[in-house]
């Protein structure tokens, strides 16, 4: 029997182990729907040409200048009529095709050929970033690399995606970037096939667009942050109207739709402080932005002491004119507007509000709030845009109009809540969506919100299905999945880098692949191969333990200030801003620290004096006398040993355990980064 067993079955083992080992080497992300393997390998020489279909020459072009900066080789792109290449690489544009899906594709590998066919170009070019994550991660370097096999596994790939939504929302608002560093996240968008990038350009800490019509919502007291606020400069700014189409034109041959954000009728005080006249009430201070945390200082919350009036036919007026600008450079389907986290006790406290909700029938705010968003979704419409807001706006779904979208991110029910009510809705909840909330361990030193008391982890964005539970019709209303970032509290790229990755990856793969053919385990594995390839796109990424680089106990501490000295050399690796912290975990006393210094081969290059008590304290804003330390670094020297040295002591005793964490943000983002992560 056993004689059989093993001449029957061994085999049939051995073909299931190979076919596991082949699947787990094509290492694509957004998993394809299909993928059947091959014997060979297709290998880019310097005589390899690149053959297209007419209208895909501008994916062609893409290509070419990916493969030529990796490979130093002279490659060239020509245009092919011939629906049957044998050999090089072809894009080829084609009509009968067996899924219509737009952006679904086919890829076919051989020793001789890469065949790429597709309906539209957003196919052929979905196609290209299984191509590029198919050759070694080096083709991402922007110099030639040497020494590198440039070969593509023999398969056949056929793919689609299940959702025509799949974003990502960047705030610049709450802090600018350069439009450098929002074209690089189009670059990372692209290799994982997420086509929307909602783009949150105005709230309360800034508006950062330029209107023609309206020069003063771009003067120095909308756009600059005040003095006490102590932000470094480049994270003021707006963008001029050139630069936003430089960066729609960026966008739209990477197949990405920019989605904009003008947030009306809360979270619009650069509005307030400069047309005062269509408040709610007269309050106007300060007279200009001021940062996340400093909200608290001033207000006592992070929301503003106004909001535009509902009742103001001045203010319809003026959105009138704002959004006809907005209208006229984005040529996205649908403009956002916002209306979350309206504080309607400010319009309950106004008696010319209440006024105006008893003549026109209204029985409380939710439906004035209704009033509001049908006269501006009215608006929106007016100019050929689809309106879209925050599900805040659900609150009084009966009233608002349904060509109305949701952006559905309150709530575990949000999504149906919309999809019941018949509106087209994103599914971007805030467990587990939200990217600025903590992605493992909220003692980590990572530059997470950490009003939040639970993390997002990894595993819990890759579980979520938005369309669990929803019927069939229900279904049909769901557009797609969205993650955000909310940079309040991750300001620096590196730590919205360290917050956003692996996360945006599997983010890319529930948006891009039906819940039915996900396997958390399979995906992990194929992750395990991003990481090299984010190492040379200059993207730093969460790793195990974030931020710490030491720990304190019992036995390390006294009860009087005592120095220690931790080496961190192989954190500091740039020009840049680096901040130290002490988070107290556990026993019956806290922590004292004060004189946090950096030291380069012994030398003092930057110190902060504060004493502080790392103790439970979690939270927005940081208290007075944080335990973070901010220490700059202005003249790296690769040679040099850099070593973080702080005096501390136990508040009350020795019994007391620690995280000591230390990070360095480069100044010049995307141009270096941490040690590559080591082998999983």
């Amino acid at each position: 029997m056993t004689g059989k067993w093993l001449t029957t079955f061994l085999p049939i083992l051995f073909l299931i182990q190979s076919v596991y080992a082949q699947q787990a080497s094509i290492a694509i992300i957004p998993k394809p729907l299909h993928v059947t393997n091959g014997p060979g390998r297709f290998t880019v020489a310097a005589n390899t040409t690149i053959y297209a279909s007419k209208g895909a020459m501008p994916e062609a072009s893409f290509l070419l200048a990916l493969l030529k900066q990796s490979t130093g080789y002279p490659l060239r792109a020509v245009t092919t009529s011939s629906g049957n290449v044998q050999t090089g690489i072809a894009l080829l544009l084609v009509t009968n095709v067996a899924d219509t899906t737009k952006g679904a594709y086919t890829l076919d590998v051989t020793a001789k050929a890469v065949v790429a066919r597709a309906a539209d170009r957003a196919g052929l070019f979905n196609a290209i970033q299984s191509i590029r994550q198919l050759l070694p991660a080096a083709v991402e370097h922007e110099t030639p690399v040497t020494n590198v096999a440039w070969t593509i596994p023999e398969l056949h790939i056929s793919d689609r995606p299940q959702f025509q939504w799949r974003g990502y929302m960047q705030d610049v608002s709450r802090t600018f970037y350069s439009l450098d560093v929002l074209k690089k996240y189009l670059d990372i968008m692209a290799l994982y096939k997420m086509n929307v990038f909602h783009l949150h350009l105005t709230d309360d800490q800034g508006w950062r667009i330029q209107l023609k019509n309206h020069p003063e919502l771009t003067s120095k007291k909308t756009t600059v942050f005040g003095e006490s606020s102590q932000q470094p400069a480049e994270r003021s700014g707006y963008y001029t109207q050139a630069d936003i189409r430089e960066l729609i034109a960026y966008a739209e041959a990477r197949h990405i739709t920019i989605v904009p954000e003008i947030d009306v009728p809360g979270h619009c005080w650069p509005i307030i402080i400069t047309h005062p006249e269509l408040g709610v009430n007269q309050r106007t201070h300060p007279d200009y932005v001021i940062s996340f945390m400093d909200s608290y200082s001033y207000w006592g919350a992070q929301y503003t002491p106004n909001t535009l009036d509902p009742t103001k036919e001045a203010v319809y007026t003026f959105l009138d004119s704002i959004f006809s600008e907005i209208a006229a450079i984005f040529p996205s389907t649908y403009i956002h507007f916002g209306g979350d986290e309206v504080v309607h006790k400010l319009w309950k406290n106004e008696p010319h509000i209440q006024a105006f909700m008893k003549a026109h029938g209204m029985a409380d705010v939710k439906a004035l709030q209704s009033y509001f968003v049908s006269r501006v979704s009215g608006i929106i419409a007016k100019k050929g845009k689809r309106p879209i807001g925050w599900n805040d706006i659900l609150a009084d779904a009966g009233h608002l109009p349904k060509n109305t979208a949701i952006m559905s991110w309150l709530g575990a029910d949000a999504v149906r809540e919309a999809a019941k009510y018949k509106f087209y809705t994103v599914a971007c909840p805030t467990g587990p969506l939200y990217f600025d909330i903590a992605q493992k361990d909220r003692s980590d030193g990572t530059m997470a919100d950490l009003n939040y008391g639970e993390a997002n982890t990894l595993e819990q964005v890759y579980a979520y299905q938005p369309l669990a539970d929803l019927s069939e019709h229900e279904k049909k209303y769901v557009l797609g999945i969205q993650a955000n970032m909310w940079p309040a509290v991750p300001q620096e790229v590196k730590d919205v880098n360290v917050q956003n990755f692996p996360r945006l990856l599997a983010a890319s793969e529930i948006e891009w692949t039906t819940g039915q053919a996900k396997n958390l385990a399979e995906f992990l594995t194929r992750l395990n191969a991003h990481y090299a390839r984010l190492d040379a796109l200059n993207v730093d990424y969460y790793k195990p333990g974030g931020y710490i680089v030491s720990t304190w106990n019992p036995s390390t501490i006294s009860t009087t200030f005592t120095p220690i000295r931790i080496d961190v050399t192989n954190k500091v690796y740039a020009n840049g801003r680096a901040q130290a912290g002490f988070f107290f975990t556990g026993g019956a006393s806290f922590l004292k620290v004060k004189n946090v210094k950096l030291l380069e081969d012994g030398v003092e290059i930057a110190s902060d004096n504060h004493e502080s008590l790392a103790d439970k304290f979690r939270g927005t804003p940081f208290k007075k006398n944080m335990f973070f330390y901010l220490l700059n670094v202005p003249n790296y020297k690769p040679k040099a040993r850099y070593v973080l040295q702080a005096d501390i002591a136990g508040a009350t005793g020795t019994e007391s355990t620690g995280n000591i964490t230390f990070n360095l943000s480069p100044y010049k983002p995307f141009t270096a980064v941490e040690a590559p992560n080591p082998a999983r």
